[in-house]
């Protein structure tokens, strides 16, 4: 059963904290006392979700603030929405011309040129998205960089989702009537479960969803409850059928005449805010809220339905097998798949235990160091 509003303020307490300012000093860049600061350094964000969806005032912009307390209004934010400063899909493009600095680089959406990044969307990998925010860090260095990396970006932060979840818009109860049903999905891994659940994938970019589900020209859409709330989904949807067998990874990139032109202490702060608010995010938006999405969607009319035992067996063999097709496809082009996989099962033995509160706190006190070069001193 999905965990109340309650289960999860509580379960994220140390991500509201965080974003609320409570960890944000002392600040990681101090200047020396009584030098006057210049002005501050400007890092453009762009996204597409649009300005007055939750995520942006409840994540996005609390992030903002603690990023300017972290650097002692060292480094400051300017950010569009809504596609606004370039459209969604031309994030890597747009990063590297200079038309932004922080920004959406989805490797879903370009599965064939990510084909390792794309593992970490497997069936079953990882139990929660904070521990595959966690894990996936652990993974980026030895797996991902190289696939990642291109002239003029480099990545900002990796973020799972929540479980995805199809939002229908008419009844199904079973994984029988699933079959033959148009499904909108990401371009990747999530096509895939689509087709092994008998369906017919449609790849469409978020913002396309909604036309797309309310047209008829899909029947359901996958996604994860947070996501459904922010691009309109699920109070428009009949049934929400529990399937919670992966989640994806969403990449934001960042410039690298940017992180090239700031001093190394800063650097280091913008590492570790970086790793600490791509972890406040994937807690509080796909936890806190998913929370309110789901509430919202019952108050609108969405009805909730679970498979029974013997649909959930059926279930987790299918994607079972789906694993163990996808690695064996990259094995045979001489890529690290099973290698990936099993480092990442190592990653979450490793994370076996930690709460989300816990996972929160690693990554304020102890945050990976993911930027290119070594931790300046």
């Amino acid at each position: 059963m999905p965990l109340s509003l309650q289960e999860e303020q509580a379960r994220c307490k140390t991500a509201e904290a965080w974003l609320r300012g409570a960890y944000a000093g002392p600040p990681g860049a101090r200047r020396p006392d009584g030098a006057r600061p210049g002005p501050p350094i400007v890092m453009r964000v762009s996204a597409h979700p649009a300005a007055d969806s939750w995520v942006v005032p409840s994540i996005f912009e609390p992030a903002f603030a603690v990023l300017r307390s972290m650097s002692n209004q060292r480094l400051d934010v300017a950010a569009s929405w809504g596609e606004s400063a370039h459209p969604a899909r031309e994030g890597f493009q747009a990063l590297a011309d200079g038309r932004t600095d922080f920004a959406p680089c989805y490797t879903s959406w370009e599965p064939d040129g990510f084909p390792l990044s794309q593992l970490l969307a497997l069936p079953g990998l990882f139990p929660s998205p904070e521990v595959a925010t966690a894990a996936s860090e652990r993974l980026y260095e030895s797996f991902l960089r190289r696939e990642f990396e291109r002239p003029g970006v480099i990545l900002g932060r990796l973020k799972a989702t929540g479980p995805y979840h199809l939002f229908a818009r008419r009844p199904v109860e079973r994984l029988v009537d699933l079959r033959g049903l148009r499904i909108a999905t990401n371009a990747g891994i999530d096509s895939r479960i689509a087709a092994a659940l008998g369906a017919q994938p449609v790849a469409l970019r978020s913002t396309d969803l909604l036309p797309a589900f309310l047209a008829g020209r899909v029947d359901a859409v996958s996604l994860a409850d947070g996501s459904a709330q922010v691009f309109g989904i699920g109070r428009h949807a009949a049934v929400r059928l529990e399937i919670g067998v992966s989640m994806m990874n969403l990449e934001f990139g960042l410039a690298r005449r940017f992180h090239d032109k700031l001093p190394s202490e800063l650097r280091a702060t913008l590492n570790d805010w970086l790793r600490a608010q791509s972890q406040a995010e994937a807690q509080y938006f796909y936890g806190v809220g998913g929370a309110i999405a789901r509430d919202s969607f019952a108050a609108a009319g969405c009805r909730f339905v679970s498979l029974d035992a013997e649909d959930a067996a059926q279930l987790d063999a299918r994607m079972r097998d789906l694993s163990d097709d996808i690695a064996r496809e990259l094995d045979a082009r001489g890529l690290p798949a099973s290698a990936f996989a099993r480092a990442a099962r190592q990653a979450v033995a490793s994370l076996a235990g930690r709460s989300a509160n816990a996972l929160m706190q690693d990554a304020i006190e102890r945050p990976q160091w993911l930027l290119p070069g070594s931790r300046p001193a």
